[in-house]
């Protein structure tokens, strides 16, 4: 996905204040010994805001530069899906982390891998490789069920890291 202007413009500024922070150290270190006399405050605050400035306008135009040449992967509209899905669980429906770790290991990848199955199939019944009660199994075309099953393989995927980290070691499904 493209990043925001005000995203680029943000992370520029991030950076440039931390390299602000820097070189004004440095410049009050260094720079009496290099020139062998003491440099004032002001003279170095000075100094450090113009190049701030600087490094804030040529970051922001470099990232934009970077965007426009197609340097960053660009996800397909169904990958966009799938991931606009995945983090709506937890926005629309309040199914977070916490939620998703309290499933037993594999629940979410079989919830996924059926609607992966049976996208756009006109069943009248609950797939048998459901792992819920029936009436979470809503189908809603072959794209739409395309895209909830990959989202919740996502959620798998995220809970098994979070339960690698935290020292859980876990067995294949």
């Amino acid at each position: 996905m493209k990043q925001s202007r005000s995203t680029s413009l943000l992370k520029s500024v991030v950076s440039t204040a931390v390299g602000f922070s820097l070189s004004l150290l440095l410049q009050w270190l260094l720079l009496p010994v290099l020139i062998g006399a003491p440099v004032p405050l002001h003279a170095n605050l000075a100094f450090a805001a113009i190049m701030t400035a600087v490094s804030i306008a040529r970051g922001y135009a470099l990232e934009r530069v970077f965007e426009a040449m197609g340097w960053r992967h660009r996800l397909s509209p169904f990958i966009q899906a799938v991931i606009a899905e995945r983090q709506a669980h937890e926005a629309r429906e309040g199914f977070d982390n916490a939620h998703d770790d309290a499933h037993r290991i594999g629940e979410l990848a079989e919830a996924g891998a059926t609607y992966l199955l049976h996208a756009g199939t006109a069943s009248e019944t609950v797939p048998h490789t459901w792992p819920w009660e029936g009436e979470w199994f809503k189908p809603k075309g072959v794209r739409r069920d395309l895209v909830r099953g990959c989202a919740l393989g996502i959620a798998e995927g995220e809970k098994f890291d979070r339960d690698r980290k935290r020292g859980r070691g876990r067995r294949a499904f």
